[in-house]
Formats: structure tokens, sequence, C-alpha cells
């Protein structure tokens, strides 16, 4: 009950003004579907410095991972703070330069797991179940994209 309290605050305060708070120059920017045919919950540009949250892919993968969309809330918000967490994490482009040069999956794998050990840092009232079934959910798809290639 009280983490679907602090959801509804965070809801209220609004998400832009949660970004605000901890980046004033980020920008969030909420579209439809992401436009390819991946589905992409979010995404960081670093080069715009903004974090785009895509609806209808959220509820996909909400109703992948969860089999209904009774928790949307819980699962956009850990979606959401995630991509905050590359927009937040001070190594992130020493490690994107250092992925670039050397496509080291391993490089991408910490890019990925330092998101998320700054999301849980953002919202520690979540659902710490939840919270870290979607974060494996995510890193398995990390790994398996770095083994096909």
């Amino acid at each position: 009950m009280k983490c679907k309290l602090l959801i509804k605050r965070v809801k209220a305060l609004n998400m832009n003004e949660f970004v605000s708070h901890h980046d004033s120059s980020l920008q969030l920017i909420i579209e439809k579907e992401f436009p390819d045919k991946r589905c992409v919950g979010g995404k960081y540009s670093a080069e715009e410095h903004t974090i785009t949250l895509y609806n209808r892919d959220i509820e996909i993968q909400c109703e992948g991972v969860l089999g209904s969309l009774e928790r949307l809330e819980e699962y956009t918000l850990i979606i959401f703070t995630h991509e905050l967490g590359h927009a937040l994490d001070p190594n992130l482009a020493m490690l994107s330069e250092e992925l670039s040069c050397t496509k080291n999956p391993d490089i991408l794998y910490q890019i990925e797991v330092n998101a998320w050990n700054i999301a849980e840092e953002l919202i520690p009232f979540i659902d710490q179940d939840l919270f870290f079934l979607i974060r494996n959910e995510s890193l398995v798809y990390c790994t398996n994209r770095l083994l096909v290639g």
C-alpha cells in the first residue's frame, strides 16, 4: 500500500518535475511507440540529453513480463528511472567511448548495470521483487542481444 501511495506521489509530481529535480537540463519525451520493429520501452539520447518513453512498447513489455497491465504504473516508473539512470551515470560518456572503440560487449553490459543501479537508488520505495524481475529480464535481453550480435 505504501508503494502505491509513493508511486501516485511521483505521478502527481509529474515525471517532468522528477527529471528536473535530478537534472534540469534533461528533457522527457513521451511517444506512442518506438519507430522500429523492436519493442523498446525507453531510450536515453546523450547527444540530445533526452529520455523518450514509448507507451505502447511499455504496455507490451509489461503484459509480456507480468501477464497483465495491472501494475503498468509501477512498470513504467521502473523503465523511466532506468533511462534516468543512464542520464545520471557519470561514467556513461567514458564507457560509451570505450564501447565505440573496442566493441567489447562487457562494456555494454556495464552501461546497463550502471543505469539499473542508479535507478534502484532513485526509487527505493518500489516493490523490490518487481524491480529485480524487470531488471533481470532487461539484462538477460541485453546478454542475449550481445550473443546474437
